[in-house]
């Protein structure tokens, strides 16, 4: 997954951190560039489209703030290379809107989940137990069981890693925990 997660899991500032650093309109310019580079590799030439390019740069910033840089250019790059039905080739704002709500984010949610169901599954196998060889669960445990009982701390921690040093040391003691 390589640079897939790291558009969606890397720290990026969102398009919202742009406004609260830059301002609104440099906001908006940032998205209106992302939008200008899809027009102009679109067959579309006229002045009428691009002119409402800004309105809808605008329009499009207030839904996407929470986006962060990263996936946005993500789903442009997407866009201009045809994934979303080539529609890149006449260009209609609105269909960039339609693209991103009802294919893109769809998309995206699916990815992270892949992308912490794996993380997930990492986890579980960096816990996983398996007993030195010579040994199985059974005999370790036992192996493990005897050395407690005989004052060997790092056992009594392998046995009951929760309950830390204090229970070894009142036994020593004489105290009750």
């Amino acid at each position: 997954m390589g640079n897939l997660e790291k558009a969606y899991t890397s720290e990026t500032p969102c398009l919202i951190h742009v406004e609260q650093m830059y301002g609104t309109e440099n906001m908006v310019h940032w998205l209106k560039g992302q939008i200008l580079a899809l027009f102009g590799s679109s067959t579309s030439d006229d002045k009428g489209i691009a002119d409402g390019i800004s309105l809808f740069a605008q329009s499009l910033a207030t839904q996407v703030k929470g986006f962060k840089l990263t996936e946005l250019m993500l789903f442009f790059a997407r866009y201009k290379s045809g994934k979303y039905d080539n529609s890149y080739t006449k260009f209609d704002a609105r269909r960039i809107g339609n693209a991103f709500f009802k294919e893109f984010i769809p998309e995206r949610n699916m990815e992270l989940d892949k992308i912490n169901n794996r993380r997930i599954q990492e986890e579980i196998e960096k816990r996983r137990f398996t007993p030195p060889n010579g040994y199985s669960s059974l005999s370790w445990y036992q192996e493990l069981k005897k050395r407690a009982e005989n004052g060997d701390k790092e056992a009594y921690k392998q046995l009951y890693p929760n309950e830390g040093n204090n229970i070894l040391e009142n036994q020593k003691s004489g105290q009750t925990g």
